[in-house]
């Protein structure tokens, strides 16, 4: 009998868990059958996995009294539960968004579910925009992850922050998140130029980027910083930019689903988050033989840039203490380089051939 993988992800937006989400299903077992409850057009999803997969697209209506991220998971709820009745048997469900929805409707059906959390879950609950939303879904996560079959995390800071509250620590694994390195890059021309990839939320804190790249400026005059994304925060950031009179300098260009030309031309990337699960920009920017200045969260970053030996850490939050270490990355710009050579030569931690099995193979022990 075919096994069958319910992926439950409601609301598809752009961003690292996407490239995430696409990586998995199209490296996954051809053997199993997938099945992907999400809001993405059949169209999108066609050109986005190499491999034929059932879509049952949801409504992305909004109820009158649920903001759209809670209202993709109520029909997604529905959705996941008419599938699980019409398969019945030979299924594992895993969801990736809007972990809990799933874990309710897998409880109530008695069929097993791994989650994959991809934040850290106490340092976004801490940082949330909407406290008393992220308070209560934190409150309904300790409930509902401590019945799951097993929960996947993409960093060891994550998995740490998920044993405090998880009783049975062996359900947690770590994995990160697949990467796709692109080798024997030729060397680019680098223009004076810093960037910064991330979607324009709270979670990455532009206006200290901003602010840092402000006392930065007064040093390196000839410098533009480039911002990749888009988010609820852009009329902020914007009038940040315009109150600091920093309009010819800074440039905010939106989401680009190709940031290759603007990596290999950066001579700087800069990290200003609060919280993140990994990071998978500073893989893209090691990649690219851009050093990299990033916030010290408590999950993701350290991992990443070896815990200040790939990279540079600063605490977050520090808006003066991020100025100077992006002012000492070009002062210093051939340890940059080294501190980068040596970040690179890891990268092999987060090959998609490495992951994804590990992956494959945590999902398939769950059909047992």
């Amino acid at each position: 009998m075919k096994k069958n993988l319910i992926i439950f992800y409601p609301s598809f937006e752009r961003g690292g868990v996407e490239k995430n989400l696409q990586n998995i299903i199209t490296n996954f077992d051809r053997k199993i059958n997938i099945f992907l409850i999400s809001s993405l057009d059949k169209n999108k999803s066609n050109n986005l996995f190499k491999r034929k997969i059932n879509l049952i697209k949801i409504s992305n209506k909004n109820l009158f009294f649920l903001p759209s991220r809670f209202s993709s998971a109520f029909f997604a709820m529905i959705s996941l539960f008419n599938i699980i009745k019409k398969i019945k048997s030979n299924l594992v469900v895993h969801s990736m968004q809007s972990n809990v929805a799933a874990a309710i409707v897998c409880f109530v059906l008695r069929k097993k579910i791994v989650i994959r959390n991809s934040e850290d879950p106490i340092y976004s609950t801490f940082y949330s925009e909407n406290k008393f939303l992220s308070y209560l879904v934190f409150f309904l996560k300790i409930l509902t992850y401590n019945f799951v079959s097993g929960i996947i995390t993409n960093s060891k800071g994550s998995k740490k922050s998920l044993e405090k509250f998880v009783l049975n620590k062996n359900k947690i694994v770590s994995i990160y998140n697949p990467y796709l390195l692109k080798k024997n890059l030729k060397k680019f021309k680098k223009k004076k130029l810093l960037i910064n990839i991330g979607r324009l939320r709270k979670q990455k804190d532009h206006l200290t980027l901003i602010r840092a790249f402000k006392i930065f400026s007064q040093k390196y005059n000839d410098y533009k910083l480039v911002i990749l994304g888009d988010g609820n925060k852009k009329n902020q950031i914007l009038d940040e930019i315009k109150s600091l009179k920093l309009d010819n300098k800074i440039k905010v260009l939106g989401w680009k689903s190709d940031t290759t030309k603007y990596l290999k031309k950066s001579k700087l990337f800069v990290l200003s988050s609060i919280y993140e699960g990994l990071g998978n920009v500073l893989i893209d920017a090691i990649n690219f033989n851009v050093p990299c200045v990033s916030t010290d969260c408590h999950s993701g970053p350290r991992e990443i840039l070896l815990n200040g030996r790939g990279g540079y850490l600063v605490p977050i939050n520090n808006y003066k203490i991020l100025a100077k270490k992006m002012i000492y990355a070009l002062d210093n710009y051939n340890l940059s380089l080294e501190k980068n050579k040596i970040a690179k030569k890891k990268l092999y931690r987060f090959t998609t051939s490495k992951q994804v099995l590990a992956y494959q193979s945590f999902l398939l022990s769950n059909f047992r």
